[in-house]
């Protein structure tokens, strides 16, 4: 079930699953596994599941909703915390860090679409 999602999400996105599975840092050997019956661990199934926003019970084949919706998402703190909690942490990072930072904000911004519509920073 999970090769079948997974090549289906590949499929949609356009691409072949060897180059997304380089795109979250997996070897083509780990794809072959997948092809041959193998299942990704939890953390590898966490980053597939934001690379094609969708839920890890769907990757799974534990259900049949395809994407998350905002309102399956209950978030654990405000915008205005969340962002404070961010900013507070920034301030500890070293360059490596801030870069690595920077990097996955123009991710989930870009390909996830995690963009705020009001463009305003509180």
């Amino acid at each position: 079930m999970f090769w079948e999602r997974f090549y289906s999400l590949c499929k949609k996105v356009g691409k072949k699953p060897n180059p997304v599975g380089k795109e979250i840092g997996l070897s083509s050997g780990i794809i072959s596994k997948w092809k041959a019956g193998g299942i990704p661990n939890g953390e590898t199934l966490m980053k597939l599941s934001k690379y094609f926003n969708v839920s890890v019970d769907y990757l799974l084949g534990i259900s049949s909703s395809v994407e998350i919706k905002e309102t399956d998402i209950e978030p654990l703190y405000s915008d205005k915390e969340m962002k404070n909690r961010i900013y507070s942490n920034l301030e500890k990072l070293n360059s490596l860090g801030l870069a690595n930072i920077a990097e996955y904000s123009e991710y989930l911004t870009s390909k996830l679409k995690y963009q705020n519509d009001e463009n305003i920073i509180n």
